[in-house]
């Protein structure tokens, strides 16, 4: 690294880190294909409608009383509560909160969750600095394309990484910096600076499934990507190309990587458009297993009480990160095709009582997890499984899927975008202002100030009180 280079311009534009600052800086919203530019909408209206589900968790509870210590106030708002913390903290507590249930989003490919990150950040830059509703959407699809593109540089052949990391420690605050840097106004040696910062902090563990851990990491990856682009505002520098540098991101967590992904067709090919919005409150892996076993209590009249056997078959990568036979508590939960078939097939929904501590203790639904069998098939797609219940008396019913509701070859529709927006946001604040908020999240690209449009959800004003101030 030149120590003596000047803001200005990238030492190096033609390495990797060089040519996505350059694509960060130069891009503008106009230019962006209409169908991406919905999709940031789309992808704004889950991520709120998840941080007011994941307010009450019992995961953001402990982080608030754990933060307790480390300030007296802040200038952003923690969303669903009266909390206000400092940006940094309020970044983390935003990200762990539409995390919380994991009820988020998905890169399927990569099992990358790029929304959590890139919302809870710029929330928190726009609650301080005047922000309009395009620049605010635009920062958002570069920091979800810059995610998702670095993700796949690392996991899809032939490119390989440990299964052990967590795309979104290890790729998220990439993404955050290059979004929350195109909203500074970075220059493009900035905003090299600022992704390479961010990847400095990469990490995270899938030792974190089956705890509160797991909901920190998009939290931490958000924060961390919110200081990379601060640090670089003040000319704090790194190497030039952090990511494709020997010893750098690509190399360390590659085995081995497959840069060419990260520039590929830039600006032509939207990655983002990848990400599924969830249906279900569960890992994105557990959702075919899910649409599967719905299918089957839909379509066939049975008891779960008559059911003597359930078999799954599953991909690969399902089985290795959701097989959870015996989950202990509703984290556990969120990460098992287990619990998911048996709760789905004793209560016939997949809502969040179904993710519940409760539901994991529930006498029947134990009973009828001990008769889950899943097998691995080579031959299923990500978003494809196969499930099939036998009953006491030798009827056997099948349900097969591929792709699953929620993927992005089925995505969600607007309509049940918004429901499932109006349900966690009700819970908190009513019924009218979540149909006030509702309104707000879909005509953001109208807003003029994204920070202060909306008093009463975010920033300071009386409406995150609690359903009774109707």
């Amino acid at each position: 690294m030149n120590s003596t280079t000047t803001p200005g311009t990238v030492t190096d534009a033609a390495s990797v880190t060089g040519q996505l600052a350059r694509f960060v800086h130069r891009s503008q919203w106009q230019d962006l294909p209409a169908t991406v530019q919905h999709e940031a909408v789309r992808a704004f209206v889950n991520g709120v409608g998840c941080s007011y589900g994941g307010a009450s968790s019992t995961a953001v509870a402990h982080a608030l009383a754990g933060l307790e210590g480390l300030q007296a106030s802040g200038s952003c708002t923690v969303l669903g509560t009266q909390k206000r913390l400092d940006p940094l903290n309020a970044t983390l507590v935003n990200g762990l909160s539409i995390s919380a249930h994991a009820f988020d989003d998905a890169h399927l490919a990569t099992v990358a969750h790029p929304g959590a990150p890139g919302i809870a950040a710029l929330l928190a830059y726009a609650e301080r600095h005047r922000v309009s509703g395009t620049a605010f959407l635009h920062a958002l699809v570069l920091s979800s394309e810059l995610q998702c593109r670095l993700s796949c540089a690392l996991t899809v052949a032939p490119a390989q990484c440990e299964l052990g990391w967590y795309m979104t420690g290890v790729t998220g605050a990439v993404g955050v910096a290059a979004g929350v840097g195109k909203l500074m106004g970075l220059s493009e040696q900035q905003l090299a600076w600022a992704m390479g910062l961010a990847a400095m902090q990469a990490g995270g563990l899938r030792a974190s499934h089956g705890s509160m851990s797991s909901a920190l990491i998009p939290g931490d990856a958000g924060r961390n990507g919110l200081l990379a682009a601060h640090l670089a505002a003040g000319d704090f520098n790194c190497h030039d190309d952090a990511l494709g540098a020997t010893h750098g991101l690509l190399q360390l967590f590659g085995r081995p990587a497959n840069p060419e992904a990260l520039t590929v067709r830039l600006g032509q090919h939207w990655e983002c458009m990848n990400v599924s919005l969830k249906p279900f409150p569960a890992g994105c892996l557990t959702h075919a297993v899910i649409d599967a076993c719905l299918q089957l209590v839909q379509a066939n009249d049975f008891a779960a009480r008559d059911i003597e056997r359930v078999d799954l078959r599953v991909h690969p990568l399902a089985d290795g990160l959701t097989g959870r036979k015996m989950p202990q508590h509703s984290f556990d939960a969120q990460a098992s095709i287990y619990h998911w078939a048996a709760a789905v097939l004793q209560h016939r929904r997949a809502g969040l009582a179904e993710a519940s501590d409760a539901c994991v203790h529930d006498p029947q639904v134990i009973a009828l997890r001990g008769r889950v069998v899943a097998t691995v098939d080579e031959t299923l797609a990500l978003d494809a499984a196969h499930a099939a219940v036998t009953l006491r008396d030798g009827r056997r019913f099948e349900a097969a899927v591929g792709p699953c509701i929620g993927s992005a070859a089925r995505p969600m529709t607007d309509q049940e975008l918004d429901v499932k927006l109006l349900r966690q946001v009700g819970d908190a604040l009513g019924s009218s202002h979540a149909l006030q908020l509702s309104r707000h999240c879909w005509q953001l690209a109208d807003s003029t100030d994204v920070g202060h449009a909306a008093p009463g959800f975010w920033g300071p004003a009386p409406l995150l009180v609690s359903k009774e101030i109707e």
